[in-house]
């Protein structure tokens, strides 16, 4: 901070000194002289900082800071794509026990993801907790297989008697 007050002083110092010296030089080809010297003096001055310029330091910076912003957006993919894994389970889930509700049966459902190649979130496994179902538990197992693509094998009814 103490550097860029130093450059503003020696700044404010020259333009003072440029505008008494043009308040002071008689007119004619000595006052266009005098203003191109006072011109080229205060550019001089407003350049001055960038000789100190470290380029190396100011690559590094720029890399550490690239290197944060590529690091924060992968915490960013992957903070979304846990939150879209629960989501998509949880639908899933609820899809599973609305079709249940419409054949007349009351059950709860859990819904296991896991992401595809593309990094899409697919469900792959389903375990139904409710009363036996019989030939209406046959059924939803079938939509739950066309509609969500969980294989049959992989879909586990369990009696809620047998619960603990």
């Amino acid at each position: 901070m103490g550097a860029v007050r130093s450059w503003l002083l020696a700044l404010i110092a020259v333009s003072l000194v440029c505008a008494l010296a043009d308040a002071l030089m008689p007119k004619g080809g000595v006052r266009q002289v005098g203003r191109l010297v006072c011109g080229l003096t205060l550019l001089l001055a407003i350049l001055t900082p960038l000789s100190g310029l470290d380029i190396a330091e100011g690559q590094r910076w720029l890399e550490d800071c690239l290197t944060q912003v590529d690091l924060r957006e992968a915490e960013l993919k992957q903070e979304i794509g846990d939150q879209m894994k629960i989501i998509i389970e949880q639908d899933c889930a609820a899809y599973i026990v609305d079709k249940a509700a419409q054949f007349g049966f009351s059950c709860s459902a859990q819904v296991e993801c896991q992401a595809s190649e593309e990094g899409v979130y697919i469900p792959v496994r389903a375990v139904v907790t409710g009363p036996p179902m019989g030939e209406a538990g046959v059924r939803l197992s079938r939509i739950v297989a066309e509609d969500l693509g969980i294989p049959e094998s992989e879909q586990i009814y369990i009696d809620e008697e047998e619960v603990p």
